[in-house]
């Protein structure tokens, strides 16, 4: 008897909650120029729970939605919702020529192990396809862009190899640190996709992490030292938590590992960052607004202070920003998104030049991995659940890389 599809399901208002709920799959035929995908490869990492955080914004609910067939209560979507993760999933049926039956995709996809259905069209490049369906038009290119690969990667996935665990894990986030360093911190300032030239001249700056051992923190970091030859920071510094401070100085990306608790301004001074020098700090996610908290210090006594907002802690459901989490007044604050800016990438490059240069660089990444990251497997749906819960209570450690094969 074949095993009944699962898929995960959680409580909008509270997505610390979750249940593994089982659907049974009576699969119609498949439609024209459409893909039938089952998830076999999926990481978790702190960005699903901003995805459920900032869900409502960007109706990241309504990519993977809650099928017709769930039971009751779980079948109520005012109440209830499926988050993604980023992984390989298996073709099991195509109408879609370019995309056989047994290859393989990489993307955003749904966390469980029932089938899904969607139309495709060709993107212009080899081995790559978009999302059509009617009800998806409204999200961003980047969730609805999709890479293929061949049949044999499902050796790879049962051996569960580095690679496949890289692609899972960083791969998205690889991309996200690319576009800042390549095309809004581009060597050449005048060619910034999103910035002015003051802005996106890193030239002797001081950049100043917070988060630092985030997966896209991490990338960041090290886009930042790899075959730059202009506009070249002058120190990395990771502003790390007491629980993160050893792993983030393990990977020996970072010139300096400062504490967030300690005093800014004595940071500044000790680290020799001279009253005129830029200082550029990128937050990643960084706990309990003290980002911001250092970024007022700053701002005090530095008259060059920029600030780039990229991620959001992993926090209580309903945690508010606090009287302190805010940002100063007189602060120069820029926001990243990725799909924006690799559509400006692509407009600006083409996009022959965008893809070869964004896979050479992640092609580096993926074959030297990241010191200090330790990858750890888990198989099923419910080792993906265990996950889940030791994010929600802060258990999993920074080091940790968490991958799943479903």
């Amino acid at each position: 008897m074949a095993e009944v599809p699962v898929i995960q399901i959680l409580n909008k208002k509270d997505y610390f909650k979750q249940a593994l709920v089982p659907i049974p799959d009576p699969l119609p035929p498949l439609g024209e120029s459409s893909l039938r995908i089952r998830t076999e490869v999926i990481s978790l990492t702190s960005n699903n729970f901003t995805y459920c955080k900032l869900a409502d914004m960007a109706d990241w609910w309504g990519i993977h939605r809650i099928p017709p067939t769930a039971p009751a209560p779980y079948n109520d979507d005012s109440v209830y919702g499926r988050i993604s993760a980023w992984g390989y999933a298996k073709v099991v049926d195509s109408t879609f020529p370019s995309v056989p039956k047994g290859s393989y995709v990489w993307g955003y996809l749904p966390i469980g192990t029932l089938p899904l259905d969607f139309q495709v069209r060709e993107t212009g490049a080899p081995g790559q396809f978009f999302v059509t369906e009617p009800y998806r038009k409204k999200h961003l290119n980047l969730y609805n862009h999709y890479f293929v690969f061949p049949e044999s990667t499902s050796k790879e996935i049962q051996a569960k190899t580095d690679a496949i665990a890289y692609d899972a894990l960083f791969r998205v986030m690889h991309l996200t640190a690319f576009l800042m360093a390549e095309f809004m911190f581009s060597q050449d300032p005048k060619q910034s996709v999103n910035l002015t030239p003051e802005q996106a001249d890193l030239t002797d700056a001081t950049v100043i992490n917070f988060a630092p051992g985030s997966k896209v923190g991490l990338a960041f970091a090290r886009a930042l030292r790899t075959n730059r030859t202009a506009s070249k920071p002058a120190r990395i510094v990771g502003a790390a938590s007491e629980y993160s401070q050893a792993f983030v100085k393990s990977t020996g990306l970072y010139d300096a590992v400062e504490a967030t608790s300690a005093d800014p301004l004595e940071v500044a001074s000790r680290l020799g960052i001279s009253k005129d020098s830029k200082i550029v700090i990128v937050d990643f996610g960084g706990r309990n607004y003290v980002q911001w908290k250092w970024a007022a210090a700053l701002v005090s006594a530095y008259p060059r202070v920029q600030f780039i907002v990229v991620g959001a802690e992993v926090s209580e459901p309903s945690a508010a920003v606090a009287p302190d989490g805010k940002p100063p007044s007189n602060l120069d604050i820029s926001q990243v998104m990725a799909d924006t800016q690799q559509n400006q990438a692509i407009a600006k490059f083409g996009e022959k030049e965008y893809y070869a240069r964004a896979d050479a660089a992640w092609e580096s990444l993926r074959k030297e991995g990241i010191p200090g990251v330790k990858l750890v497997w888990g198989e099923g749906m419910e080792s993906v659940r265990d996950a889940w819960d030791r994010f929600a209570k802060g258990e999993v450690s920074s080091e940790e890389g968490l991958v799943f094969k479903i």
